[in-house]
């Protein structure tokens, strides 16, 4: 069964309790996003989120249409599966994201992924989802000034661009500091 939410319901990485919050807002095309989903991500996943220390969310700040497109099908994948989903468009957005029909290519990774494609079609392009990550864009812009991807909020401070994982490391060190 595929289940939406609204722009509203973030959707945790981790424990919620953790003393340290990194937003993401991110394009799923950009290739500095990529970049760290691809390489920082999963060490930042090791060494914080898996143990407690940092809770990761990420919120849609589309900026090619593809893009969107991609938003839309890792919210269709539903809440469990959203950062599965989330991981596997990253990993292959050159393929998809080229592809001429760039919604075949999605369904097809949902399907590969053991969504069922009728549901997820009907998902894909529901109005709703698209005004639903248009409204987590417009929220960033409008709460944050978040005007291009990356940009990352660690317990609320804005970091705008690329982070190394060294650089994460300071931010998350500089914010338990600040927390205590």
């Amino acid at each position: 069964m595929l289940l939406s939410f609204p722009a509203h319901s973030d959707i945790v990485l981790g424990d919620s309790d953790a003393p340290v919050t990194i937003v993401e807002y991110g394009s799923i095309t950009c290739g500095y996003c990529v970049r760290f989903h691809r390489e920082v991500l999963p060490l930042i996943k090791s060494f914080y989120i898996e143990t407690g220390k940092v809770r990761f969310i990420y919120r849609d700040y589309p900026t090619t249409s593809a893009a969107l497109r991609g938003a839309i099908a890792a919210h269709c994948a539903g809440p469990d599966s959203y950062y599965m989903f989330l991981n596997v468009v990253y990993e292959s957005v050159e393929k998809w994201s080229q592809a001429n029909d760039v919604d075949n290519a999605l369904i097809d990774i949902a399907t590969s992924q053991g969504l069922e494609q009728e549901a997820f079609r009907k998902c894909l392009n529901d109005p709703d989802q698209a005004q639903s990550v248009s409204n987590e864009r417009d929220e960033g812009v409008l709460e944050y000034g978040v005007s291009g991807t990356p940009t990352f909020l660690v317990n609320g401070n804005v970091v705008r661009g690329f982070q190394t994982f060294e650089d994460i490391e300071m931010l998350i060190e500089i914010a338990t500091s600040q927390s205590d």
